[in-house]
């Protein structure tokens, strides 16, 4: 059982408080039959229940249609992601942004998923249909600071994508799998890049979209606050000058391996596409057309509420009030002289 009271829990107390308070100093003064008392201090707590809006949780299945695809959106969020070669001085996670955006619009009632991966790899957004609440995820996107990353693998995400496959192929066995790859290529652990080609058979569709120039671009990053401040020395953060930099102090230049990243696309079994602000997504991608399924979807938790039961109790009992009052007035009425009641009487 819930309860989910009218006025908070404080509120409540309060009102129950004053109502039996009104009932027991008159029932200590014995203004009336005390039983009558008792008992509408019985109906505040009948009231009191009431106001506690009872519920008991019930889960219910409800059915909506789905798009029969699960899309994966595989995003590399390594410091070089902020390199600023990308429509001119943006960052290259900003068109990448841009760009899944633009895709998941082309994929309307699809559940859609994120992996981001950098020193390691998760799950920012667990398949889901609710695409608004995926565009809040693509939004908080951020590459991983320099001084949390120990190298990065570009094949980082696919024991995170094998794990997510397998556990949603179960409940949904007869969806197509959708993977698309967002990065730059820069592999910077020393082992080989996995290979990915254990994926293709289980992949419908995808593409793999790289970002970045061979020229390559500088990396800013945001950094806590007050970190790396000298007394009487200037602060980075105030200068803007908060560049990622090498070993001798100068600010890092980031490039594209498109070598990387076409190799993945050759495992995956997908094309491969390098972007830039100036063209759109869709020129180069357009999602086929799925079917739609009427899925049910059990857990829903709603509460049915109960608070009109002790109502009953409560309206029965100002109606039984309105009996009394009612009785007591016309036993009033009838104790009083009648006017003219001696005239012409003997004196």
């Amino acid at each position: 059982m819930t309860f989910t009271p009218l006025f908070g829990w404080f509120g409540l107390a309060l009102v129950v408080a004053a109502l039996l308070t009104l009932c027991i100093i008159p029932c200590i003064r014995r203004d009336g039959p005390r039983w009558r008392w008792f008992a509408r201090m019985g109906v505040v707590a009948v009231l009191a229940l009431a106001l506690a809006r009872p519920g008991f949780p019930v889960k219910s299945t409800t059915e909506e249609y789905e798009t029969a695809a699960d899309v994966y959106f595989l995003v590399d969020t390594t410091t070089s992601m902020a390199a600023e070669d990308y429509d001119g001085d943006k960052a290259r996670l900003e068109g990448v942004k841009k760009d899944m955006l633009a895709l998941a619009e082309q994929f309307p009632g699809t559940r859609l998923s994120i992996i981001t991966f950098a020193s390691t790899a998760s799950t920012a957004m667990p398949l889901t249909t609710d695409h608004a609440a995926f565009a809040s995820a693509v939004d908080v996107l951020s590459p991983e600071m320099s001084l949390n990353s120990n190298g990065s693998s570009i094949t980082e995400a696919g024991a995170e994508l094998d794990e997510r496959m397998k556990s949603n192929q179960e409940d949904r066995p007869d969806n197509e799998t959708v993977v698309f790859y967002f990065g730059d290529g820069e592999h910077t652990v020393d082992r080989a890049p996995d290979s990915w080609a254990s994926f293709a058979p289980r992949i419908d569709e995808g593409a793999v979209f790289g970002y970045g120039t061979s020229q390559g671009g500088k990396m800013k990053e945001p950094r806590p606050f007050g970190h790396n401040q000298n007394p009487g020395q200037e602060d980075e953060l105030a200068t803007g000058d908060d560049y990622v930099r090498d070993a001798q102090g100068n600010p890092g230049i980031s490039t594209i391996d498109e070598s990387n990243l076409k190799s993945i696309a050759s495992d995956l079994g997908v094309g491969y596409h390098h972007r830039d602000a100036q063209t759109d997504i869709s020129s180069v991608y357009t999602a086929p057309k799925y079917e739609q399924t009427l899925v049910k979807k059990d857990g829903r938790v709603t509460v049915d509420e109960y608070f009109w039961v002790p109502l009953i109790l409560v309206f029965g009992w100002i109606a039984a009030e309105m009996v009394f009052g009612v009785r007591e007035l016309i036993r009033l009425r009838s104790l009083r002289p009648r006017r003219g009641g001696f005239a012409g009487g003997r004196s």
